[in-house]
């Protein structure tokens, strides 16, 4: 099959050089001057917080945006971006394919044909031998069994998977995929991972924007971190992950490791009322689960498999209410309790909530999360904190809403 030629890995020559690479939108400059080479065959990941130039880097690749000064090398085609040709343009493209969050499917054609698209279109191949080796991309990835199938009876896994194959089908010399999972349920994240993965296997050469720390950790060949238009450190994923070196990468993933930890559902409101009493909430090894308890979320250390933090939803007096939001003080500041409350806030709006009440020792962190101070009296049915003493006198805590 001609898609052996693409995973020859013998040839150690950069398959992407970048030089220089500016890129600017109005007064606000994205990318400052980007370098960067790329061996055939191997997998990189991009990571970094939003709003640092990833994925704009990568839609400059393919000049899906045109950069403003630079030079990008792809195989055997250089382009300058100051005095780049269409034709150039469009060279440069065949060399690459660009795999997107949101997919990209054509709704009116089925799987087969959705990936035999760009091959009689822009390769010029033949109906026979584009539906051969659609059909042969499409095995690759897993979804032979559904070539019949339309976008619309597919899942967001399926869909990506499909998008996968079309992207491999038109034979790059490199896959750039941005944030390929961002879009996916839970549920269908790992199935997509999985593709990436045997793929990576096979060396496909691969540049991959991602917030999934230990997806990139395990399947990348080196980890680049960009912040602010720049590239701060790159590395192997041992340096970058267990020995970064910049003051900046290493303030990045002490905040960004939400794969080092899991969110489990239970009923076990009693066995964390210690967890609960450790972190200054006022609770009794007594207490009894909340009136209208849903369940309890449980923030799960993989590593260990211990208990680090969690709360409580529950549904009471016709709203939803969360409850006892704490993490443990050793794991404080890694943005656990987002991650707590987001979930919270996910499962109440799968109940049908439209608006969820809480009571907040800390208002000013529930406030960057989107979450209101609403006044005694429509709080009245909802938490006696205001029958207190020391509600405002010496409690600072508020009772709050967020619309969902």
């Amino acid at each position: 099959m001609d898609c052996k030629e693409k995973m020859d890995t013998t040839n150690t020559k950069h398959m992407v050089e970048i030089r220089d690479l500016h890129k600017r939108f109005g007064d606000l400059e994205v990318l400052r001057g980007i370098n960067l080479n790329i061996k055939k065959g191997e997998v990189v990941a991009i990571i970094g917080s939003s709003g640092t130039g990833k994925s704009t880097l990568l839609r400059c690749l393919n000049y899906l945006e045109k950069p403003d000064k630079g030079r990008i090398t792809i195989g055997d085609i250089a382009i300058d971006a100051e005095k780049c040709t269409k034709k150039e343009v469009q060279r440069l493209r065949k060399h690459s394919a660009m795999i997107f969050q949101s997919y990209n499917l054509f709704l009116n054609k089925d799987v087969l044909h959705n990936v035999m698209e760009p091959l009689i279109s822009s390769l010029r191949m033949n109906g026979e031998d584009a539906r051969k080796r659609a059909l042969y991309y499409l095995e690759q990835v897993g979804m032979g069994g559904k070539t019949k199938q339309y976008p619309a009876t597919l899942s967001g896994g399926q869909q990506q998977r499909v998008a996968i194959a079309r992207s491999l089908a038109v034979l790059p010399n490199i896959l750039l995929l941005d944030e390929p999972t961002s879009a996916l349920d839970p549920e269908w994240v790992q199935e997509v991972l999985e593709v990436i993965r045997d793929l990576a296997s096979k060396h496909f050469t691969m540049i991959i924007v991602t917030h999934e720390m230990t997806f990139a950790k395990e399947v990348a060949n080196r980890i680049v971190f960009m912040d602010n238009g720049i590239i701060v450190e790159e590395g192997t994923p041992e340096e970058i992950f267990r020995h970064p070196k910049n003051l900046r990468t290493k303030d990045f993933l002490k905040l960004s490791k939400p794969d080092e930890f899991t969110i489990i559902h239970s009923m076990q409101f009693e066995a964390m009322l210690p967890m609960f009493i450790r972190t200054g909430l006022e609770y009794s090894l007594e207490e009894k689960a909340p009136e209208g308890l849903l369940t309890c979320i449980e923030v799960i250390e993989r590593e260990t498999g211990n208990r680090v933090g969690g709360a409580a939803l529950a549904y009471a007096h016709d709203v939803f209410i969360i409850k006892a939001v704490a993490i443990e003080q050793a794991y404080q500041g890694k943005g656990l309790g987002t991650m707590v409350v987001k979930d919270a806030i996910k499962e109440a709006q799968g109940r049908g909530a439209v608006k969820i009440f809480l009571v907040a020792k800390v208002p000013e962190f529930y406030k960057k999360l989107g979450f209101q101070v609403v006044d005694q009296q429509s709080a009245s049915d909802i938490s006696t904190c205001y029958l207190c003493s020391r509600y405002h006198n010496g409690c600072d805590s508020e009772i709050m809403m967020k619309e969902i």
